[in-house]
């Protein structure tokens, strides 16, 4: 695993019950559009994608309930090697498994904060299972549900 874990990530880790109940709280009780709101929303994300490139999904699946469904929409996904759905914990290691073969490191273009909803936008590049060249597409991301 490349690169080193902040000094929180740790923590959480130890306590990962901690984590959740303070995420849930601080996003429940801010306001959407406050100042405050959108610098913990896009430093949860910056950290996520941090842990991301480094492969450390322990982190990222922090923000996961067990029994999250991930769904996979578009041609050029399926064309790319990824299945239509994914389930729990091991889904997503499943989805990162793929997106290692097949992309490079994305990082976030803009976060839009709906409250119960996230849309990530961003670019990917890689090469699609079997394409001749490479791609370079927008991608977006929908989180529904809280942060934790």
């Amino acid at each position: 695993m490349g690169g080193e874990r902040h000094l929180d990530e740790r923590l959480v880790l130890r306590a990962p019950w901690l984590f959740r109940h303070q995420a849930k709280l601080l996003l429940a009780t801010l306001p959407l559009g406050s100042r405050v709101r959108e610098r913990v929303a896009k430093l949860l994300l910056a950290r996520a994608f941090e842990a991301l490139a480094r492969e450390d999904y322990e982190v990222i699946m922090l923000t996961y309930d067990p029994g999250v469904e991930i769904r996979i929409i578009g041609d050029d996904a399926y064309a790319a090697g990824f299945a239509e759905r994914y389930h729990g914990h091991q889904g997503y290691r499943d989805v990162m498994r793929v997106w290692r073969t097949e992309w490079v490191d994305p990082s976030p273009d803009e976060l839009i904060d709906l409250g119960d909803r996230w849309i990530v936008r961003m670019t990917l590049s890689g090469r699609g299972a079997g394409a001749a060249r490479r791609l370079r597409r927008p991608a977006a991301m929908c989180r529904t549900g809280s942060a934790a």
